[in-house]
């Protein structure tokens, strides 16, 4: 019968409570970042929609990073806000 090896054994449970922690650690700001990501792609594609709808009657507004997350923000009235602005500003 093997004798068992307490170094190996001590380093496996070690490296198990280290992924434990590291995992409770990055969880929250992973949560966070993939929600932005998500408010990003559904405001884009807000955005995308409304420029293919709207470019037969020449309404469209400039997507990027900050008015698609704006948009996937606030939704709707983001979006408005947006087209408010194009036709304040020029």
């Amino acid at each position: 019968m093997p004798v068992p090896q307490w170094n190996v054994i001590a380093a496996i449970v070690f490296g198990l409570f280290v992924l434990y922690v590291l995992s409770r650690i990055l969880y929250q700001p992973l949560k966070a970042g993939f929600k932005i990501m998500l408010h990003l792609l559904l405001g884009g594609g807000v955005i995308a929609l409304y420029n293919i709808i709207g470019a037969s009657w020449n309404l469209t507004v400039g997507l990027n990073v900050i008015s698609a997350f704006l948009v996937g923000i606030m939704g709707i009235p983001g979006l408005l806000m947006l087209i408010g602005l194009k036709y304040i500003l020029g």
